[in-house]
This record gives C-alpha cells, structure tokens and sequence, in this order.
C-alpha cells in the first residue's frame, strides 16, 4: 500500500502568467512560466503574492511535504527573471493544517489570515520580519472557514468563505464585536462558490476567481464577474474559465492571486502521471465490464 500510495499521491506546483491580467482575461492561451526547484519531498500550492520588485517575486504559500503531509505556511522567493527559488523559510506554522494564506494589508502592516479548518476558527496573524508570530493571533471569525477572502471593495469590511462547494457565505465585519458575523447565504447553481483567489479588479470592473469543483475538488478556476445589488444581493456572472495547461500536471487548477502586475496560479497532478492515468483508465475499463455483467 506504501508503494501505491507514492505513485498515486498528489502533486502540486506553482505559476506565474506571462503578460499578467491582461493575458488572463484575453481570449489567448496562458503562456505559464513554472517556479523551478529541486524539492521532491514537497509540493507548494495557494499562492499569494507578497511583494514585487525588478529582480523578484515573494509570494506566501501552502507547503505540504510528503513525511508529515501537514500544511504550513511559507514564503518563496523568486527570480523574476528565470522564476528559480532563491529561498524557502518557514513563515507560520501551528499544529493544525494550514493552507490559502491570503493577505491583508492595513496602514502600511501586513496581516496573513490562513485557513485551518480543523481549528474552528478564522484568524489574523501580522506579518513581520519574515514570518508570522502565533502570538500575534487576532481571532476575526469564530467558525470553521474554507479558503476565506476579506475585502473592503464593496464599501464595507467583508468575508466571503464557503462550508459546501455550492454556497457562498457573506459575513459583515462587526467593529464592537471585533468579529465577522454572517449577514446571508448566496447560493449556486453549480459548485463554483469556493474562493480560488481574493477579488481583483480589471478595467473597472470587480472579478472573483472561483473554484471549479463540479466533478472533482479544484478542477479549474471560473473567472466571474461580480455587481453588487441593493442589500449585499451578490451577482457573480461567468466571464472564462481557465485549466491547467501543465505538461502533466493537467488534473486541476484551484488558485489565482495578483499584486503588482504579478499574477500567480497553481495546478495539481500526480507524481507519476503516466502511471496514474492507466491505472485509472483499468479500473474505468474494469467497472464498465462489471456492470455490463
């Protein structure tokens, strides 16, 4: 079963595309440059980008390795020029699995409020020197939250976040409180409720990139864009979707951060794709025969 269980385990990598948004909401192909490394006992997933400059790219992201298969939180920094990791450092991690560190940035402070389901909890944790201190811990939600965004787009601090796939949950931040209530429900036709990414904006109009999870968990990434109603009443109406383009790592495509014309994707395959694809191409072979019997 060990032996399986290493063919068959999942591998994730990250991506920066080439001509930034605009490439995005284009009609042409992405043209991906893939973060090069030499890790083999890891993979890097969730990215959001930190910080931008002429020679590199700092972005946080979810680090999985294989021994352990815990989520923690780590800062990549990356050659702008040849998209090579230059270095790796831990910046958060607790006993629970963290993943999707999205960013806040407040009055010049940087604040990272990461997924940890298991936790029952959705916190804040300020940024600082390179790392993330846990004392530094600000509880914003009192609930379990998966992949959560904060924005202040829509004229009111607010969080959006989902428990099912095919249910958008909208929280108002409640400033004597301290806390993010739940103000209402948006529900989908589809499971594409999950946030990929936090809200972006592109020639004057608000987007959120959501996650596709109709046949399988993080399968693409559906550009939608957002018009606010009267009472918070949310549109979110499909502008493209986009899947990986990877040579092998086709089978998913869950996150879409931008800061600074940076803009960074993830996508998920197998380590041993070929192997992978047969074995699941018997077994549908095999199921297709016993049911015929």
């Amino acid at each position: 079963m060990r032996i399986v269980d290493m063919i068959t385990r999942d591998r994730w990598e990250i991506g920066f595309v080439e001509g930034g948004l605009p490439a995005v909401m284009g009609v042409a192909p992405l043209q991906i440059q893939w973060l090069k490394h030499d890790y083999r006992d890891r993979w890097f997933a969730d990215p959001f980008v930190l910080e931008v400059t002429e020679d590199e790219i700092q972005v946080l992201a979810e680090e999985v390795q294989y021994e352990t298969e815990k989520g923690r939180i780590v800062l990549l920094k990356v050659d702008r020029k040849t998209y090579e990791l230059r270095s790796l450092n831990l910046v958060l991690e607790l006993q629970t699995h963290l993943s999707f560190p999205a960013i806040w940035r407040e009055e010049g402070r940087v604040f990272v409020y990461p997924e940890s389901w298991k936790s029952g909890e959705l916190s804040l944790y300020e940024f600082k020197d390179g790392h993330c201190d846990p004392n530094s811990k600000t509880v914003i939600c009192e609930e379990s939250m998966a992949d959560a965004v904060m924005t202040e787009r829509f004229g009111k601090r607010q969080l959006f976040s989902v428990r099912d796939n095919d249910k958008l949950l909208v929280y108002n931040y409640n400033y004597e409180k301290q806390r993010f209530t739940i103000s209402h429900v948006k529900f989908f036709n589809k499971a594409t409720a999950r946030n990929a990414g936090d809200f972006f904006e592109f020639e004057g109009e608000v987007y959120r990139p959501a996650q596709v999870c109709i046949n399988r968990y993080g399968e693409a990434i559906e550009i939608q864009k957002v018009v606010r109603g009267d009472d918070d009443n949310f549109c979110f109406i499909p502008y493209k979707t986009l899947c990986s383009n990877h040579a092998s790592l086709d089978v998913g495509m869950h996150t879409l951060n931008c800061y600074k014309g940076v803009v960074a994707v993830d996508v998920r395959g197998w380590n041993h794709a070929l192997t992978v694809k047969s074995i699941l191409a018997i077994k549908k072979l095999f199921l297709g025969w016993e049911h015929k019997k």
